[in-house]
């Protein structure tokens, strides 16, 4: 199984701001999901914003094909995932690694 960066979030204070920096900067085009959250729609690897403290580095999501399954293996391995969440890309688990490096697991809606 190939694991790849599938998907990546930069967190920022004011979700509005951000978009119109970055659709100035990059010329990415946003859809709002919600009051937290807005798609990037035309990037090459699915990118988003979160409402948050702002990023030192992007939250980074490597896909899956079976999120339960890899959440699981977290889990015999040491580390420890939380909640497996859902949203209109696909669901999502923000895991640790046995040494508590931070990073998620994304399986496609796809």
């Amino acid at each position: 199984m190939a694991v790849n960066l599938g998907y990546y979030t930069l967190s920022v204070r004011d979700l509005d701001r951000a978009a119109a920096f970055y659709t100035a900067l990059f010329g990415w085009e946003f859809v709002r999901e919600h009051d937290t959250y807005l798609h990037a729609g035309n990037t090459a690897v699915p990118t988003g914003l979160t409402v948050g403290e702002p990023s030192v580095l992007p939250n980074l999501y490597y896909q899956v094909d079976d999120l339960d399954a890899a959440v699981e293996l977290v889990g015999k391995l040491g580390g420890r995932a939380g909640e497996i969440q859902e949203s209109k890309t696909g669901r999502f688990a923000v895991v640790h690694d046995d040494q508590e490096t931070c990073f998620s697991l994304w399986q496609s809606a796809a």
